[in-house]
């Protein structure tokens, strides 16, 4: 299971990240915006929200790389959703505590039988019921938890998406004989570049 769980990190998040051809800043921003909505339990809406978060922000003329945000998504996926979603229950369940918020505690073998039960329906029904356990007994707890990871964390994705692109492109660029910056100038290009290369 160590090695299935190691083999789709490096498949859906690190092998993304190394050979996208955008902007450092693009894809570190669409690194941290994706771990901001992975760590939501809002299974089956994150992908949604991720893209209706990169249509508001191109309004205001900020960029990010699309489907690395999309595949950072995938960090919340059948096999570590139970871990991270339990956890996110536990920490908000112990915060609202410190404000005298009190709510009465699931275990996790309660929580594990309504994972199990979702993924025996469909898309649609398995979302809804997932939806209504969220609201009805996971909840606020739940939704606290998962900010108190994720605000700080996706924070945390930026610098280092950054620095380890930043480190894997200087690599490149010595093989080719050239400083990161002429290797960017050669390789790197904004989608829109790309489409009015392509249009030319």
């Amino acid at each position: 299971m160590l090695h299935k769980l190691v083999s789709l990190i490096y498949t859906k998040l690190i092998y993304p990240i190394k050979e996208a051809y955008s902007p450092r800043k693009d894809i570190a921003l669409g690194a941290a915006i994706g771990m901001f909505w992975a760590l939501n339990p809002l299974v089956g809406m994150q992908m949604y929200l991720t893209t209706f978060h990169w249509v508001i922000f191109r309004f205001f003329k900020i960029h990010f790389h699309l489907p690395i945000a999309l595949a950072m998504v995938w960090i919340t996926n059948p096999i570590t959703m139970p871990f991270f979603y339990y956890t996110f229950y536990v920490s908000g369940f112990y915060f609202l505590k410190l404000f005298n918020l009190h709510f009465s505690i699931l275990s996790f073998d309660s929580f594990r039988l309504v994972m199990e039960r979702t993924s025996t329906l469909g898309l649609i029904d398995g979302m809804l019921y997932w939806i209504e356990f969220l609201f009805n007994e996971f909840g606020i707890p739940a939704f606290v938890g998962g900010f108190l990871w994720a605000i700080p964390l996706s924070l945390l994705t930026y610098p280092v998406t950054y620095y380890y692109l930043t480190k894997h492109r200087t690599k490149l660029a010595q093989k080719e004989g050239l400083t990161l910056k002429q290797w960017e100038e050669k390789h790197i290009h904004s989608f829109i570049e790309i489409v009015k290369q392509k249009n030319n």
